[in-house]
């Protein structure tokens, strides 16, 4: 995926029912060129507590390929890169590996969301 043609992940919106945290928008992170959120963007947006869009990810993981719906940043890679990050509060403090979400990924998680919080019968454009 390269930056021309990669949509931007908040796309999908807010999960449903979070619409209510009056949080705006997150500003998505470029990682190589590429607009991504982080898992804490993610909750914080939608005002949910730490960990919540975690769970949803790893829900949906085997739908969505590494590389191309979301990025992975290993303990040690990108050192000042994820540094950075922390101190711009784009990540949790004590953030081991970093998960960055793109637009699919963002997308199955509300899915999840959905399925968990709602009827997935219930008609609500989910």
């Amino acid at each position: 995926m390269n930056g021309s043609d990669a949509a931007d992940p908040r796309q999908a919106g807010q999960f449903h029912g979070c619409e209510a945290a009056g949080t705006e928008a997150p500003e998505p992170i470029l990682y190589h060129d590429v607009p991504v959120l982080s898992l804490r963007q993610v909750d914080m947006w939608n005002g949910l507590p730490k960990g919540t869009a975690f769970r949803m990810f790893r829900a949906r993981e085997a739908e969505l390929e590494e590389g191309r719906d979301f990025f992975l940043i290993r303990r040690g890679e990108e050192a000042e890169r994820v540094e950075q990050w922390r101190a711009d509060g784009l990540i949790y403090p004590a953030t081991v590996h970093v998960v960055l979400l793109g637009a699919r990924a963002v997308e199955r998680m509300r899915a999840e969301w959905h399925a968990r919080t709602h009827n997935p019968d219930c008609g609500c454009p989910g």
